[in-house]
């Protein structure tokens, strides 16, 4: 990965990190762990991965119906 400053600060440098994704999908609270992200190193801003965030939507369409079970699945 080419290292970049962040657009945010104009201070850190933006490095790949796995993060915790926490997001209401509905009425559930979906999280998560270890889901690939690019984060600032001085003031934490993280944008997460396209592609992962794509496979998860997949996901979320295709078990929809059986969100009520919690499950986990490995994200690139």
């Amino acid at each position: 990965m080419n290292i970049t400053i962040c657009p945010y600060c104009h201070t850190g440098r933006l490095r790949q990190q796995p993060m915790t994704y926490v997001q209401w999908h509905g009425s559930t609270l979906l999280v998560v762990n270890r889901m690939p992200a690019i984060v600032c190193d001085v003031c934490g801003e993280r944008a997460y991965d396209d592609r992962a965030v794509e496979q998860l939507q997949h996901l979320l369409m295709a078990g929809a119906e059986s969100m009520m079970t919690p499950r986990s699945y490995h994200l690139a």
